[in-house]
């Protein structure tokens, strides 16, 4: 929405494209709408140091350095669209209109409602795109209507910012659509693919039954507790201290005590001590929506996958390595390193959409296209057995339940390679599937992605024998910087079926 915005006012006719509802259907609206940055408190160095120290030195420091200098025209971009930021060490956050309502949603309203206001951007929803088209550089998209026509769009720039691909996890708070369409859409187009080892995991997401998977927000309530089956203080037991900072410094660690803590037995939220005037206050009141007795009764919870760190390489422009291909967001890589400071997400979507969409729009003014057809990179078949909504769900699932166990918050050897060959029988056996209706066309290409982008996980992960960041190795406990201060790169061979991989030294 951002790039759309930029992109209009430079000159640029603008479509946006989205195979479900723009807004509401983003990751950004679930988020607590916090933006980490430099303020009149907090240095642009210090902001610089401190994303560095959090990717443990493998983040692309040019892209950092960018986003503490730009930071600030972003947040004026926010408060041009009647939101308030409140200012707090380290950023802003959005004001929510609402103490019940997400922030996250008050943030995605105001974006949308300005591009409702401004003429020439075109919002194409139910669009499901399927390949990114190029001869010499950009010439469009093609995909398919949620009617069953086929769409062919031409364009000179494309700007892909299609989010991540947590929802390929069994557990995740990401919205359900997050499969890696975009990478790979990337991939497709010949894209490499960065550091797709790096996952962020969230500690603390509600897995209680029957309740919506939902992260629960920072500060915690000081009378919290996290206990198991016996009522043992999980945090207390192995001294985590507070959990809102926790969150904050140490969110790697969190995550895998939680997860190896859940392998016993469930994980329990316990706000019973709270006090009553907390209820009223948000995070807290963001619970009153919810049928669940949270005053009275402990609630499931577990580590959640939350936001991927690798992705497609951009430069300071928001240029991909594609002529006239330009990506921000959670599929573009570089930012982050080894993993992302709490609140930084949602600033380098702000930073680099302003970018990408503002230098589309000058490479599509400059880029005239020819009247011939655009060729896509790679045409499908649709020949097999039938499928059924029941075969696809059941292949989500074991898909799911395969990245959580073998690529989850705490991984090894063993488990990577038996990954792999558990996905190499799921890809096969997904080829052969022919789709008969939209939903089950859509079904079937959420699943590819996924099996792609675990692949390419599991592959990156295998290799990286040390522990950094938000990637843990059981077998590697280490961080080892004299052999692993580097980035890893995947090429896929479509020919062959599989990635080559390649690693680049930071500097």
């Amino acid at each position: 929405m951002v790039a759309a915005i930029e992109a209009r006012q430079a000159g640029a006719r603008v479509a946006i494209i989205d195979k479900g509802q723009i807004a509401l259907g983003t990751n950004s609206a679930l988020s607590n709408a916090t933006f980490f940055g430099p303020t009149r408190q907090y240095s642009p160095e210090k902001y610089v140091k401190d994303t560095l120290r959090t990717g443990r030195e493998i983040n692309r420091e040019a892209l950092v350095r960018l986003v503490a200098k730009e930071a600030p025209h972003a947040f004026s971009l926010l408060r041009s669209l009647g939101l308030t930021l409140v200012e707090f060490q380290g950023g802003y956050y959005i004001k929510s209109v609402r103490p019940d309502l997400i922030p996250g949603i008050t943030l995605v309203k105001a974006l949308a409602g300005k591009i409702r206001s401004v003429s020439g951007i075109e919002v194409l929803t139910g669009v499901y795109v399927t390949d990114i088209l190029k001869e010499e550089g950009i010439r469009g998209i093609r995909g398919f209507a949620k009617t069953g026509e086929e769409v062919l769009i031409h364009a000179p720039a494309v700007v892909l910012a299609t989010g991540g691909a947590g929802a390929l996890y069994l557990r995740s708070d990401n919205q359900k659509s997050m499969m890696g369409q975009g990478y790979y859409l990337a991939a497709k187009a010949g894209l490499e693919l960065w550091d797709m080892e790096f996952v962020q995991f969230y500690p603390l997401v509600m897995a209680q039954p029957g309740l919506p998977s939902l992260l629960l927000y920072p500060p915690y309530p000081e009378r919290a507790r996290v206990i198991n089956d016996a009522e043992e203080d999980i945090l207390e037991k192995y001294g985590i201290g507070n959990p809102s900072e926790a969150h904050i410094t140490k969110r790697d660690t969190f995550s895998a005590i939680l997860f190896q803590e859940s392998i016993k037995g469930p994980l329990y939220m316990d706000y019973r001590m709270v006090p009553a005037s907390q209820w009223k206050k948000h995070p807290l009141s963001l619970l009153a929506r919810i049928k669940f007795d949270f005053r009275k009764q402990p609630f499931v919870v577990a580590p959640a996958a939350h936001f991927f760190m690798g992705g497609i390489r951009i430069d300071e422009g928001a240029r991909t390595s594609l002529p006239g291909l330009f990506s921000c967001g959670e599929v573009a890589w570089g930012l982050h390193g080894a993993n992302r400071v709490s609140g930084n997400a949602l600033t380098e979507t702000v930073v680099f959409g302003k970018i990408g969409g503002r230098n589309a729009a000058r490479y599509a003014l400059t880029h005239r296209m020819s009247q011939s057809e655009p060729k896509a990179l790679l045409e499908k078949s649709s020949h097999g057995i039938s499928s059924s909504p029941r075969t696809l769900r059941e292949f989500r699932q074991r898909m799911r339940e395969m990245a959580w166990r073998h690529a989850g918050v705490v991984r090894d050897e063993k488990g990577l390679r038996e990954g792999l060959a558990k996905l190499g029988k799921v890809e096969a056996d997904l080829k052969g599937i022919a789709p008969h209706t939209v939903n089950e066309r859509i079904g079937k290409e959420n699943l590819m992605s996924a099996a792609f982008v675990l692949k390419a996980v599991l592959t990156a992960s295998l290799s990286r024998t040390e522990s950094r960041g938000s990637f843990i190795r059981e077998d590697f406990p280490r961080q080892d910087d004299i052999n692993w201060r580097k980035n890893s790169c995947l090429k896929y061979d479509w020919g062959e079926g599989r990635f080559s991989l390649r690693y680049h030294p930071i500097g």
